[in-house]
């Protein structure tokens, strides 16, 4: 189906399609989760491979002597070599993939959704392979938004349902990399499509769903996290929950600021290495002659180094700290079992924070969802063996490892319902709602207070204030870019559209207002009509001033600043 070429035929198109594909889109939400499942079960046994083959080289160099620490070195030479070239073949593979993905939706970045699959799972075995302290989520919540995005293009769909593939595809991707469908549904539209109506709440579910469904016939139906939680916590002890939500509202903003941190030193040190591996090795006069400019060569050599760097550091810690390589899943399970004391988890603390901040500093591809979830558990075994100090008994370790994997979650990327939901599933222990939520909650309220942005906000805008990759939109005819796409809002209690005629919205130029749904009664609205408390907005807009009306909707209907 081909875009439409003005707005009364958009507006035609778009709504038209909608009626007729709510019926059928369940089905290729399924579909996308059924294809997800498979390639991000294939991109699983790739990083358990890899993780094997680090654990050999890791014993290996154990053995001592000057040979096996210098095919350490070779090794992760190689890697970053590679990785390098892969940056360069597909810059968006770097990272988490997240904000991507977001960057994507919002009409801000076109990615190639073949190149992205193929760079990000080599990319990330390469890197966690290596040492590096990532995680599988972030690339598989790509991997799957991409799945969605190819088969929307292969079948030219509008841009309406092509979000909403994306969206499908991304949850599907969270759901096969935990085995959690429902964190990933509720993750999709808490933090990307941002939005809880029921028609993409079921498909998103029905994607997330076919995905665990595809990844637990291929790797079984295990939990991520074996932890036997045999002592639930007793309420006595809720005010530890508390005073541990505290802290870690603190420990997530410094995490968050640590990361900018990271990224900055690593940025600051890949510009110089590359300017001076420019003029060491003569390119720079080489270049300049062939008719090329000369920072692509350094932003070459930028990647090189940085990548040298991180990987430099894995090295050191294959002789000095080994347990700290990689994403440490297995280490959550160990401190659940009691098996540190509180020094080994002050000194596993550091490191890891340190190592793992780091890794994804260098702009290596891989998450953080997993790593910050491993932090997460070890704050809260050494909480509870400070605690212990004082006297409570450490049977309640299990459960305080549990509680903290949420609520820094919850302070580092705020999405507290995902958290919650997310830690449930990847734990199976159902006895810790309560101190869920009220972790969760704790440390989102001291996050929020301390004017920290959510983690993938912030890469977000780091992202989109860097020079535009090959593929962006400067690039792309016009015709492409004024797609139009029907974005759905809801009026809530107390925004400052409750009582407002439409024509005080605000929105840019050529976006529409074409549906205003009330009480199950569809109006078609002008300038004149009065929107009110619970109304079901359809917003047709061109696909260049999706974050702009995005953000303007976020003002007009979803923040509350009218009070009675």
């Amino acid at each position: 189906m081909k875009e439409a070429k003005n707005s009364g035929s958009a507006v035609v198109a778009n709504l038209d399609r909608r009626k007729k594909f709510k019926y059928v889109l369940i089905a290729e939400g399924a579909l996308i989760g059924l294809i997800t499942g498979a390639l991000v079960s294939v991109f699983r046994l790739m990083l358990s491979g890899a993780d094997k083959l680090r654990g050999m080289l890791a014993e290996y160099v154990r053995g001592g002597g000057a040979g096996p620490a210098l095919v350490c070195a070779l090794v992760l030479v190689i890697i970053a070599a590679v990785i390098t070239l892969l940056l360069g073949w597909e810059p968006d593979i770097a990272g988490s993939g997240i904000p991507q993905v977001e960057a994507e939706l919002r009409g801000q970045k076109d990615m190639c959704w073949w190149r992205v699959i193929a760079g990000k799972m080599a990319g990330c075995a390469l890197a966690i392979g290596g040492g590096l302290a990532l995680g599988r989520e972030g690339p598989s919540i790509q991997l799957g938004a991409m799945v969605g995005k190819g088969i929307a293009r292969s079948g030219h769909r509008l841009l309406t349902e092509e979000r909403l593939l994306i969206t499908c595809g991304a949850g599907a991707g969270l759901s096969a990399a935990f085995g959690a469908p429902l964190a990933g549904a509720i993750f999709s539209l808490e933090e990307l499509h941002r939005n809880f109506s029921a028609e993409v709440l079921l498909t998103t579910m029905a994607a997330a769903a076919a995905g665990d469904f595809v990844t637990a016939n291929i790797l079984g139906l295990a939990p991520v996290f074996v932890l036997e939680n045999g002592h639930g916590l007793p309420l006595r002890y809720y005010w530890a929950v508390v005073l541990l939500g505290l802290a870690l509202g603190l420990f997530g903003v410094l995490y968050n600021r640590t990361i900018a941190f990271m990224q900055d030193g690593f940025e600051r040190f890949g510009k110089a290495f590359g300017t001076f591996a420019c003029r060491v090795t003569a390119r720079r006069e080489s270049i300049i002659r062939d008719g090329f400019h000369p920072s692509i060569a350094e932003e070459r050599f930028a990647r090189a180094g940085r990548m040298l760097v991180a990987l430099a550091a894995a090295y050191i810690l294959f002789f000095v700290y080994p347990d700290a390589l990689g994403s440490g899943s297995f280490l959550v399970d160990s401190i659940g079992r009691g098996d540190y004391a509180l020094k080994g988890l002050i000194v596993l603390l550091l490191i890891k924070f340190v190592f793992s901040t780091a890794s994804f500093g260098s702009g290596s591809p891989g998450g953080i969802f997993l790593p910050l979830l491993v932090l997460g558990a070890i704050t809260g075994g050494l909480f509870s063996r400070l605690l212990g100090l004082a006297g409570m008994d450490q049977e309640y370790i299990t459960a305080f490892v549990i509680i903290a994997m949420a609520g820094y979650f919850a302070a580092i990327v705020r999405a507290p319902v995902t958290g919650v939901v997310l830690i449930t599933e990847m734990t199976g222990d159902f006895t810790s709602l309560l101190p869920l939520v009220l972790v969760s909650l704790t440390a989102y309220v001291v996050a929020e207070a301390l004017g920290a942005q959510p983690i993938y906000t912030q890469l977000l805008e780091r992202s989109l204030g860097k020079s535009p990759s090959g593929r962006s939109y400067s690039g792309r005819g016009a015709s492409l870019r004024d797609r139009k796409t029907v974005i759905d809002a809801e009026v809530d209690v107390g925004s400052r559209m409750d009582g407002s005629h439409v024509s005080e919205f605000g929105l840019p130029i050529g976006t529409l207002i074409v549906s205003v749904t009330r009480g199950g009664i569809e109006i078609i609205p002008d300038g004149n009509t009065i929107l009110r408390a619970g109304d079901e907005l359809e917003i047709l807009t061109r696909e260049a001033d999706i974050a702009d009306v995005g953000a303007i909707v976020d003002a007009a209907c979803r923040s509350v600043e009218k009070t009675e």
